[in-house]
């Protein structure tokens, strides 16, 4: 049996197992997860508020519930003022090069606001969707692992992303976390032949981030590959496919009635240093940069390791493409580092590359027979998540 034949048949296998009952069982087991590792993160930054000295300024628009609740407020960092402007009151304006609420895109500001009509505001509604959107990802990763590989691999991908550095941004009023839920559905869905179902969520969340193209691109190269090749006949339900970029569409349609312009979110990229740029110059710019000293010197430290982050998970996305993963896996991997990487500027990058959970099934599998790499993994990631979610806590930059 040829190796991509092999693929279908272990994906057939695995849609019929996954339908057969282990849904409520991935459920619970998803939520016992969520418990377990948000709430022990959740313990730590609250003893960890007490135990430091803030790391940066804290602005007065980050104070969302006011003066004494300081472990509520930390959840409300950098661009989640962002997300609640809009949340409160929409798209308003902007100017080219010009920082504005305009770069962000819709889908959870707007949960939150028509939410939080009936939990008492957009601040609650928003740790509500943000929370039960990581449950999601536990839940859509792990039923992944386990559709194209076995459980060990998927439940060890939640392990991997639940303490990756950046993972912080899973419980904060970020996208991060909505995304990840309806990108992976949208590609558990797709591998279940379930084509609508995948449009629908990759529609979300095209509507969450922009990595939604990479996530509709990588569909459409898995299609268009194995029907090519001959391994599968045409199917004209992945026309449903095409839902994704649907909710590129709505963005725009949202900003020309909003502002007047349905492009302005990528002509205002200039006020965070972005511009087109081949995908190896934010890197080497970052790498050179950087005293090897490491002296404390935050942001030239935190620009290698974005930089660091980027290189990394393009060159595990390449690793998976040479090993005949799926394609619709390493594709996205590949596609989702390239174009950020392709903006110049590389900041923020640690936390991009969380929203390419494929990635984490492939160091879930590398990780098979070989305990130590594991254990390495694990601690390595927590640490770093420790620091992270300290400064993040207390104003200070993480991504």
């Amino acid at each position: 049996m040829s190796e991509a034949r092999a693929e279908a048949v272990s994906a057939e296998r695995g849609a019929r197992a996954l339908s057969a009952g282990s849904v409520w069982r991935l459920l619970g087991a998803a939520l016992l997860t969520f418990l377990l590792w948000r709430g022990s993160l959740a313990l730590f930054d609250l003893l960890g508020l007490s135990l430091t000295p803030n790391m940066g300024a804290c602005r007065d628009q980050w104070q969302v519930f006011g003066k004494g609740h300081e472990f509520l407020n930390g959840l409300f960092r950098w661009d989640a003022s962002w997300y609640l402007r809009i949340a409160r009151r929409g798209y308003t304006s902007f100017a080219a090069n010009e920082s504005s609420e305009v770069a962000f895109y819709p889908l959870l500001p707007y949960l939150a606001r028509y939410l939080g009509l009936v939990v008492g505001g957009p601040e609650i509604a928003g740790l509500l969707i943000c929370n039960l959107a990581t449950l999601g990802c536990i839940f859509y990763l792990r039923a992944l692992g386990a559709l194209l590989f076995d459980d060990k691999v998927g439940r060890l991908a939640v392990l991997l992303l639940l303490v990756f550095p950046s993972s912080l941004f899973l419980s904060a009023f970020y996208t991060e976390s909505l995304f990840i839920c309806c990108a992976a559905g949208a590609m558990v869905h797709f591998f279940r032949g379930e084509y609508l179902w995948c449009g629908l969520l990759g529609f979300l969340a095209m509507l969450t981030r922009s990595t939604g193209l990479a996530l509709f691109a990588a569909l459409a190269l898995h299609v268009a590959w194995r029907t090519g090749t001959g391994v599968e006949r045409f199917d004209v339900r992945t026309l449903f496919l095409l839902l994704i970029p649907g909710g590129l569409g709505v963005f725009m349609w949202m900003l020309a009635h909003q502002v007047g312009d349905p492009l302005a979110f990528t002509k205002v990229m200039g006020a965070w240093g972005r511009h087109a740029s081949w995908p190896w110059e934010g890197p080497l710019r970052a790498f050179a940069i950087i005293d090897y000293t490491l002296p404390p010197d935050f942001s030239r430290t935190q620009r290698f390791i974005d930089g660091l982050s980027g290189v990394a998970f393009f060159a595990i996305g390449v690793a998976m493409a040479v090993r005949r993963y799926p394609v619709a896996l390493w594709a996205f991997v590949v596609l989702g580092t390239l174009v950020p990487l392709s903006t110049y500027n590389v900041t923020g990058m640690n936390r991009y590359v969380l929203g390419l959970f494929p990635a984490f099934l492939f160091l879930a599998r590398a990780c098979q027979g070989r305990p130590e790499l594991e254990r390495w993994l694990v601690f390595s990631f927590g640490f770093f998540l420790a620091i992270y979610s300290l400064r993040f806590m207390q104003c200070g930059w993480a991504g």
